[in-house]
């Protein structure tokens, strides 16, 4: 059986990585901090099942996903508590005059709010799977482990998110004019 030293060794150490990914999940840093706190309290329970030499990031992810989903249906039938959009992510700032003719240059030239508001447009499944591959770098063999679905499931869920940014991305850069035709 691991004791809590062990645990704070191992465990503690991806807690940056466990509360990004929570950010992403929730949407808001509050529901993230309370998030990441049950998943550690699950995880310090359950440390005993953890098999030493595996990766620990990964396991932390699963019991993550696992704790949102539950608080997920917990909230089904406690009733939604949908924040407003507008307390998700504050309004971009004012299109910039410049015409930009090649996509790369777009979307190159979007802020982080913007980003993030196309990303918390995806459906949840390819928000989670884009997370996971590309900005917490986990194989895709990984993040099927962790969402408990086939290695395939995560490459078409990748690929399909990523389409869908780009598109998304672009649109936006059409409506704020950074965009004169269609690329």
């Amino acid at each position: 059986m691991a004791d809590k030293s062990e645990f704070e060794t191992i465990a503690v150490v991806h807690l940056d990585a466990v509360y990004r990914a929570a950010v992403a999940l929730c949407g808001r840093q509050e529901d993230a901090r309370d998030l990441v706190q049950a998943t550690y309290l699950k995880a310090l329970e359950r440390f005993d099942s953890f098999r030493p030499g595996t990766n620990c990031r990964a396991w932390l992810m699963r019991i993550l996903r696992n704790t949102w989903i539950d608080e997920i249906r917990h909230r089904k039938v406690a009733g939604p508590a949908v924040p407003l959009a507008e307390e998700l992510v504050p309004d971009p700032p004012h299109a910039q005059e410049a015409v930009w003719s090649d996509a790369d240059d777009i979307l190159n030239n979007f802020g982080d709010q913007d980003v993030i508001r196309a990303l918390r447009e995806l459906p949840e499944q390819l928000r989670v799977t884009l997370f996971l591959v590309d900005v917490e770098q986990f194989s895709q063999e990984e993040v099927a482990e962790i969402t408990d679905v086939a290695v395939g499931t995560v490459k078409s869920r990748t690929s399909r998110a990523r389409a869908m940014l780009k598109q998304r991305l672009l649109a936006h850069a059409r409506d704020l004019g950074f965009m004169r035709r269609q690329l």
